[in-house]
């Protein structure tokens, strides 16, 4: 069954060159651009001109009562852990891998990421406590795929970009355990070697012939920042490729919002208003503004707790305004019982979610 719902967007958040995945219409319902059709800097000169500060996106939706599908499938994430470890640890013991296993299963999550339909990814990280160094990896992986393929990169591109974001902490396996588990503050020392750990990682690639200079890359310059402030070489902007670039986005929010020894993991909503602030100063701001608004903090079937004290299940992804979805709670029927009441906190003016109670519970909504 097909819904179509109409959503006010301002003007300032069109960008050249984003292809559009609704109809855009003026205040009389007139096409400006049809979906699938690309913003460009004379689309946004004429809305100028005709001093139009909003735009209004026709969003057509298919009404499911099934979850949204999650961001890549847990078979294909485990057969990934099991190979990343495996090539991993050779590649650490100097020793000549073959990358082929491994290539094979980052196609396969690549095949994932491109036939996803959602417009919004609800990021589902795989946790495993007894070492973040490889689930971490996936993680970031993913979610640099998930930038790539909305920024636009091809195939090729996105198959590099998979492969080196699996490799971005390889030279961790060189630092001593203690250190990467100390839950107090690291020494000067201990900073030093924590450092060192980029450059680890491209002197164990360089011995991998075969392997192309963007992958090695990757992981040399994931801690470089725009403004010269990283490290271990302190590039500055122009110097940086866009692929670590993706995957310095990609690590820090799946480091803040993942238990570490030493903090609990930040909420979502934090760790995309600590990516907003270093936006265009150390992080690459497109890369930011592309992850940001094609990420879901919610997956249908998660409990939250409203502003006005009411427990929620989210019932529908919004490809808006992903941190306002719709929301299912129960109301009194006037005879004693409940029936479900749908919210749609994209249109509400004083609710918001301001708690998530159960992560990924998938509780079934009441009839």
């Amino acid at each position: 069954m097909r819904r179509v719902r109409k959503i006010r967007i301002p003007v300032h958040r069109l960008e050249v060159g984003t292809v559009i995945p609704f109809t855009l219409l003026d205040e009389r319902d007139q096409v400006l651009l049809f979906r699938g059709q690309t913003v460009t800097k004379a689309f946004l000169e004429r809305l100028r001109r005709r001093a139009m500060t909003t735009v209004v996106a026709e969003v057509v939706e298919e009404v499911r009562e099934e979850a949204a599908k999650e961001d890549v499938s847990l078979e294909v994430k485990m057969k990934t852990l099991s190979c990343l470890e495996d090539t991993m640890h050779g590649l650490a013991q100097g020793r000549h891998v073959s990358l082929e296993p491994l290539e094979e299963q980052v196609g396969a999550i690549l095949e994932e990421v491109r036939a996803h339909e959602e417009l919004v990814i609800p990021i589902v990280q795989l946790k495993r406590h007894d070492d973040f160094t490889f689930t971490h990896s996936l993680n970031v992986a993913i979610i640099a795929l998930f930038i790539g393929k909305f920024l636009g990169l091809g195939w090729e591109d996105l198959a590099q970009l998979g492969l080196g974001a699996l490799f971005h902490d390889l030279g961790k396996l060189k630092i001593p355990p203690e250190i990467l588990r100390k839950p107090s503050a690291l020494s000067d020392d201990e900073w030093r070697i924590i450092r060192e750990h980029p450059l680890v990682a491209k002197n164990l690639l360089d011995n991998q012939r075969a392997l192309e200079d963007l992958v090695k890359f990757v992981p040399l310059e994931h801690h470089e920042r725009l403004d010269g402030s990283g490290y271990p070489l302190r590039l500055g902007a122009e110097a940086i490729h866009l692929f670590s670039r993706i995957v310095a986005v990609a690590d820090v929010y799946e480091a803040l919002t993942s238990q570490r020894p030493y903090r609990k993991p930040m909420p979502v909503a934090e760790a995309v208003e600590y990516l907003m602030g270093n936006a265009g100063y150390r992080l690459d701001e497109r890369v930011v503004r592309v992850f940001v608004a094609h990420l879901s903090p919610y997956q249908v079937g998660d409990v939250v707790r409203l502003s006005d004290g009411r427990e929620a299940v989210v019932s529908r992804l919004n490809p808006v305004l992903p941190f306002r979805p719709c929301v299912a709670v129960r109301v009194p029927d006037g005879r004693g019982g409940y029936i479900t009441e749908e919210i749609d906190l994209a249109r509400s003016l004083t609710l918001t979610i301001v708690e998530e109670l159960s992560m990924k519970s998938r509780v079934l909504l009441p009839s």
